[in-house]
């Protein structure tokens, strides 16, 4: 078992991990800037009572609470995502898209896709138990983000994706200038659920609903199918348009570690595709965990996978001063069904393989 020692992470809880904090720790401690730094990383192989001591001395003076030191500082592996959500505090708020058909002018009825509130009921019943060492489970909330579309063309209506883009946007900025600590949920793709648009444009510094113009702002991209609505995306569209080869294949598109445009093509009852990100906001306290399929049906495909094996999304890859981002790209096989009447749409996944986008592949589009 491996011990670690978690004083990145205790700072940035308590706002603390702030530019020149190793320096002004060893002028403190009375230590080599050197000496801290390795803490700091994780990479000191021991620490002495007396150092110990003078950090939590530090730590005190700056309002990190005395009930947390030395505690806080060790830890025994990586703790679980769910754990980690429980210790952030504040209210977990899963975000799912709306649908609202329109007819003569008013809504006729309000409808949730049926895959992506399984993965919501899912979420709800792993949060809700609890968690390792008896932490109470934290707070739950919904949110619902109306998306309007005619069905019978597939057809976008740039007045309404305008009016439901800005009702989203207005959600999008209370999430980022909520001053409480907090766990943020998205579920469904960019084409059911606007605010994934929202924050996907905000994590890689590009205009939301807006195709780039030049080379990719996003590491991944959706190629739609014919039947999919046209909603404009910064990250989606009926082609690649970075892509010479399979630039029209309806799937999920994504850079590898070369910077190679690599496919994980959608095959109707074969084969799917998704996205989990998973941003650990230090500064504002706050985690946001987006999970998405190409298809309804991936995205509870991937929603059972996170539940089950929470290890395989969590940690995030980069990491920053502030923060800690993680993209995992899910390519996915189903199991065949026995006749055309007996899985009435349910997922029977074969296989997920998950990949990790390259930390150095993370950081050159991250914002």
């Amino acid at each position: 078992m491996k011990v670690e020692f978690r004083l990145k992470e205790l700072l940035g809880r308590y706002g603390q991990d702030y530019h020149g904090v190793i320096g002004d720790l060893a002028d403190w401690a009375g230590v080599n800037r050197h000496t801290i730094a390795r803490l700091y990383n994780d990479r000191a192989t021991s620490v002495s009572f007396v150092l110990l001591s003078r950090l939590c001395s530090w730590m005190a003076e700056k309002g990190i609470p005395a009930d947390e030191l030395p505690g806080g500082l060790f830890g025994a592996g990586r703790a679980p995502l769910w754990n980690t959500m429980a210790r952030q505090g504040g209210e977990v708020t899963i975000y799912l898209g709306e649908y609202q058909p329109i007819s003569a002018g008013e809504v006729t009825w309000r409808w949730i896709s049926r895959r992506d509130s399984t993965v919501a009921s899912e979420l709800v019943q792993q949060l809700s138990s609890g968690t390792e060492g008896g932490s109470p489970a934290p707070r739950l909330n919904f949110r619902y983000l109306p998306f309007r579309y005619s069905p019978a063309d597939h057809i976008v209506d740039a007045g309404l994706l305008n009016e439901d883009m800005n009702r989203t946007r207005e959600v999008f900025r209370q999430t980022q200038q909520n001053p409480e600590p907090g766990t943020a949920i998205i579920i469904g793709s960019q084409r059911v659920n606007y605010l994934l648009e929202f924050f996907v444009a905000d994590l890689f510094g590009c205009k939301p609903f807006t195709p780039s113009a030049g080379l990719p702002s996003v590491p991944f991209f959706s190629v739609y199918r014919q039947s999919d609505q046209n909603t404009p995306s910064c990250f989606g569209g009926p082609r690649n348009p970075f892509q010479q080869k399979d630039s029209t294949t309806a799937g999920l598109h994504y850079l590898n570690d070369r910077g190679n445009w690599v496919v994980c093509p959608w095959a109707r009852e074969e084969q799917d595709a998704g996205v989990v990100i998973s941003v650990n906001d230090h500064r504002r306290k706050s985690i946001t965990l987006a999970l998405f399929g190409f298809s309804g049906r991936a995205t509870e495909a991937i929603g059972k996978q996170l539940v089950n094996k929470e290890d395989l999304f969590w940690p995030p890859t980069l990491k920053r001063k502030n923060r800690e981002v993680g993209v995992f790209i899910c390519r996915l096989t189903y199991t065949p069904s026995e006749s055309e009447y007996d899985s009435q749409g349910e997922v029977q996944m074969q296989t997920c393989e998950v990949m990790r986008l390259e930390e150095k592949t993370l950081d050159k589009f991250v914002h």
